[in-house]
């Protein structure tokens, strides 16, 4: 490989990975129990890639699905769906866990036994179980699955000394470069979309069909960092967010499909992120983080 070769393959790889390896290193890797949500996560985007795969194989001879979209709407919806089922399997084993403390809980006071290392073990580990800590983690797993999946697989075929490549959606911008933008952009909205579903999740497991507000998860009002409202309506607010932000990224892409259709993706696509993060901030950042023990659902008069 040149200079020249070696600048743009780093250089991508730096742009292209460097969210994945930060968060992986900074936040997930000291701790464990989040690199269990980690794996966890990255294996759930397989299985959505595989499920997407299946559509596509079985409904090509009978559609003829010859299209852009007809790849990115099952792509879509497996990972969403694949986003909520890890979120559900997360809730359930969140419950277990806390049954288990509170059971050991109750046999020390029982038994009038002083606090053991063990329970302490247990009460950080309760302490690190949280929607924020967890949904990063995730966050982080899922999205690194789709980078390596979008952008590891040209990064490693631009290893082999074959020249540069080059597309007519950008013909003055290496596919290198514009992929390592896409993976760059795409982790932050997986990234984002997981702590969405996560918040959705929760309202949906808290508040039963028809119910009210829960008053003392603070103030319920329409105020800026909690305009999606502690609800169940304002979880599936949040999980509307997702699919539709994530079906406009989807579709922006679409423009590389045509002559110098990367000036408008790689503009628009930055966009749908600036606006998912604005939502996240303006909507459910100050009601993130719901009571402990909010995995029981409540018993509340419908609204």
């Amino acid at each position: 490989m040149t200079l020249d070769s070696l600048a743009l393959f780093w250089g991508s790889a730096f742009v292209g990975l460097a969210p994945l390896i930060c968060f992986f290193f900074q936040i997930t890797f000291p701790k464990s129990q989040l690199i269990i949500i980690f794996v966890t996560a990255a294996f759930f985007y397989l299985l959505s890639c595989l499920g997407a795969s299946i559509f596509w194989y079985i409904m090509d001879p009978l559609l003829g699905l010859d299209n852009a979209w007809t790849a990115l709407v099952p792509g879509v919806l497996a990972q969403f769906l694949a986003r909520c089922g890890f979120v559900g399997l997360y809730h359930r084993v969140e419950k277990v866990i806390e049954v288990s403390i509170e059971r050991s809980e109750a046999e020390n006071r029982e038994n009038s036994r002083p606090q053991s290392t063990a329970d302490v073990s247990a009460a950080k580990l309760k302490l690190e179980l949280n929607d924020v800590a967890s949904g990063v983690a995730a966050g982080t797993g899922f999205g690194g699955m789709h980078c390596l999946m979008m952008f590891g697989s040209l990064l490693a075929s631009e290893t082999a000394d074959m020249g540069v490549l080059y597309q007519p959606s950008c013909p003055y911008l290496p596919s290198l470069v514009v992929s390592s933008v896409n993976s760059f952009v795409f982790f932050f909205l997986d990234l984002f979309w997981m702590l969405f579903t996560f918040f959705g999740m929760r309202r949906r497991l808290i508040f039963p069909r028809g119910g009210g507000m829960l008053r003392d998860m603070g103030n319920n009002g329409r105020y800026f960092g909690g305009y999606y409202g502690n609800t169940r309506s304002g979880g599936n607010s949040a999980l509307l967010t997702v699919i539709i932000s994530h079906f406009a990224a989807a579709g922006f892409t679409t423009f590389n499909l045509f002559q110098y259709g990367c000036v408008f993706s790689m503009s628009l696509v930055p966009v749908v992120l600036v606006v998912v993060a604005y939502l996240y901030w303006s909507g459910i950042s100050k009601i993130y983080n719901p009571l402990p023990n909010s995995n029981v659902r409540l018993s509340l008069p419908a609204s």
